[in-house]
């Protein structure tokens, strides 16, 4: 980057500019592009959301990200942010899940580069999403702990949890395969091709978050218990939504009934079913790798449907 006193006369002395390299035509010269979440989002291209994605989680394999957010957030605090759900966990993600305090976030305040450490912007269940946060009214020039207990930062982190959960919704309902409308299901185009079975991945990846948000964020809990997903009795390997399962079931069933097991086919052939499956219930089978408990939280504000474990029913 410099500044260049013999520049083209249409640009103003003193524009930041850069020379393209040299199979891109030696001599010429381009503007400087801005950052991109200081852009408006309808001036960002999905290709330099994706080259931004890959600089943020160092990762040049050219892998787009699974979802995206770019927001400005307005009024007593202000901030702009950028989050992606990155298409892969990385392996150690819940190894030290309650040890570490690993953060996915850049930290910014007012343009300067503050933290890439800094882990208070987003709750431990959200710590895979991959970002950066540019604060205009967090101060500059304190100490950590002092940043910690500023006041404006429990509000950046309500608004980041309310844009991240908005953001894994979305990614849901623009899945053909998430929808009960059977024309959309079996709509094809490029565009709805790309997004097919995006939220399957999510959850094969992010699923255990999901379930240890409901246990630990009562707020939220309502908002992260319709991104559950789960294999029934009936969903032939597919995954349901806790609302799907609601809608399907039986004339005078009251209960989401649910058991726990080691494996697919040890849940399958667990004598507890045999009673339910001669009514014909609908049964969710859950695996004990997974979190458990979620269940336990969305039963307590469950207000249609009393939610049983099988072998206690």
């Amino acid at each position: 980057m410099l500044i260049d006193q013999t520049q083209p006369s249409n640009i103003p002395v003193g524009t930041l500019l850069c020379k393209t390299r040299p199979r891109l035509n030696l001599g010429e010269w381009k503007y400087m592009d801005k950052a991109v979440w200081l852009r408006s989002p309808k001036e960002v291209t999905e290709e330099e959301y994706t080259k931004f994605y890959n600089s943020l989680a160092k990762d040049f394999s050219g892998d787009k990200p699974l979802s995206w957010s770019h927001f400005t957030a307005e009024g007593d605090v202000e901030f702009k942010a950028v989050l992606y759900a990155p298409p892969k966990a990385p392996q150690d993600l819940y190894e030290s899940y309650y040890n570490s305090n690993k953060s996915n976030l850049k930290l910014y305040v007012r343009r300067v580069f503050i933290s890439d450490e800094f882990d208070e912007l987003l709750p431990k269940y959200l710590s895979f999403l991959i970002g950066l946060v540019d604060s205009d009214t967090l101060p500059l020039n304190v100490s950590r702990e002092m940043l910690q207990q500023h006041s404006s930062l429990r509000t950046i982190k309500k608004k980041l949890i309310r844009k991240a959960l908005d953001m894994i919704r979305k990614l849901a309902e623009e899945d053909p395969d998430e929808s009960t409308d059977k024309e959309k299901k079996e709509e094809s185009s490029s565009e709805v091709d790309e997004k097919r079975g995006q939220y399957t991945k999510f959850w094969n990846e992010f699923g255990k978050s999901i379930k240890l948000g409901i246990i630990e964020d009562a707020t939220n809990r309502n908002r992260l218990a319709k991104l559950l997903r789960f294999e029934t009795t009936k969903s032939e390997g597919k995954l349901v939504s806790l609302d799907q399962y609601i809608s399907r079931m039986k004339a005078g069933q009251k209960d989401f009934f649910y058991i726990t097991g080691a494996s697919k086919e040890q849940l399958e052939n667990s004598p507890f079913l045999e009673r339910l499956k001669k009514k014909n219930y609908e049964m969710d089978l859950e695996f004990l790798s997974d979190a458990d408990g979620h269940l336990t939280e969305v039963a307590k504000d469950a207000k249609t449907t009393n939610i049983l474990s099988i072998p206690k029913f």
